[in-house]
């Protein structure tokens, strides 16, 4: 067996570009595969089939007409205007969502919701609206709204490319409920009127596949932290990272850089993990996870706190469901270790 060094965090460069990080608008690595046909729809919640039905059947024409799903009489032959999918997590709705980019063969163009407001935020509104009009499918994850500027962009974005443009996207919260709590969302009444008035909402039910214990989760869950730490053999690399030294890595550099880090290692050892205390430190570790989730990244952690990473006083703020999504990824993507 060949025995794989750890390597040291400090080694990563974090000298990307723009350009290098939106240079290819699909599904993240862990999604490269996803099709129609391999996605399993629980028989016990029949809106995950009649959901994938949909998307197969809009992604099976090369242009889509631009008319509203829902009729008057709920006719299911109709095609979306545009399409809001609803649901909590871990049901598959990103496997569904980069089904539906791999099955489209016009024009097409996938990213998480905080890929586009980073898009947005560095190549100015004009210039994402002009760079995405000639797109014929716009597949966006993870839709949300934390503050006011992400809203009025948002909006303004939806808005200007409404004609020519599908846009579907998924989210853990319904339209309506979008900024709540988060600032006074009856100040942007018109904005949040805009983005919900575009689309029609789809909720899909289930219950979370990432429940259950992983099988490369069993495989080490009787071992120790350590023992894992020297006999795993990772594809690329694995890092030891004390999680003071990550979240200053994170701190140091832009969200939409963090996804060097589980591009570099398929493997990540946090040692000394306790749980968080300040809210930004919080919100950056979602953001992390949200990157190690779409390559696949392994994390393993030398602490059995994954129910309390994220205390009370944080679960009751306005980002409980960034962090409840944080933990549903985690229930795939990590190993929680007794010593």
């Amino acid at each position: 067996m060949i025995n794989y060094n750890y390597k040291d965090i400090n080694t990563i460069n974090f000298s990307v570009s723009i350009d290098e990080c939106f240079s290819e608008l699909r599904p993240h690595p862990k999604f490269k595969d996803c099709t129609f046909d391999n996605y399993l729809d629980d028989a016990a919640y029949p809106t995950q089939a009649a959901l994938k039905e949909l998307l197969r059947s809009i992604s099976n024409k090369e242009k889509i007409k631009k008319r509203s799903f829902f009729s008057k009489k709920q006719k299911e032959n109709k095609i979306a205007k545009n399409i809001y999918i609803d649901g909590t997590y871990g049901i598959g709705k990103t496997h569904l969502l980069s089904a539906c980019f791999h099955n489209f063969k016009g024009r097409k163009a996938f990213m998480s919701f905080l890929e586009l407001t980073y898009f947005m935020n560095f190549s100015g509104l004009e210039k994402t609206i002009e760079f995405f009009k000639p797109v014929d499918l716009l597949l966006i994850d993870e839709f949300d709204l934390d503050d006011p500027a992400t809203t009025r962009m948002a909006a303004r974005f939806i808005d200007s490319i409404n004609n020519n443009t599908t846009i579907i996207t998924t989210s853990n919260r319904l339209p309506k409920e979008l900024g709540g709590g988060k600032f006074d969302t009856t100040q942007f009444a018109r904005e949040l009127g805009i983005i919900s008035d575009t689309f029609d909402t789809i909720t899909v039910e289930g219950k979370s596949f990432r429940i259950n214990l992983a099988a490369w989760q069993a495989v080490f869950s009787n071992k120790s932290f350590n023992e894992v730490l020297e006999n795993y053999e990772p594809k690329r690399d694995k890092v030891l990272v004390d999680i003071d030294e990550l979240i200053i890595k994170l701190q140091d550099n832009h969200p939409f850089k963090f996804f060097v880090i589980p591009k570099t290692f398929d493997a990540i050892f946090i040692s000394n993990f306790k749980p968080f205390t300040k809210l930004n430190d919080a919100l950056m570790f979602t953001i992390f996870i949200d990157h190690c989730y779409y390559h696949d990244t392994k994390l393993f952690f030398n602490t059995q706190l994954k129910e309390s990473i994220f205390p009370k006083e944080l679960m009751e703020t306005s980002f409980e469901r960034q962090f409840l999504r944080c933990n549903s990824r985690l229930d795939e993507l990590g190993l929680f270790f007794k010593y």
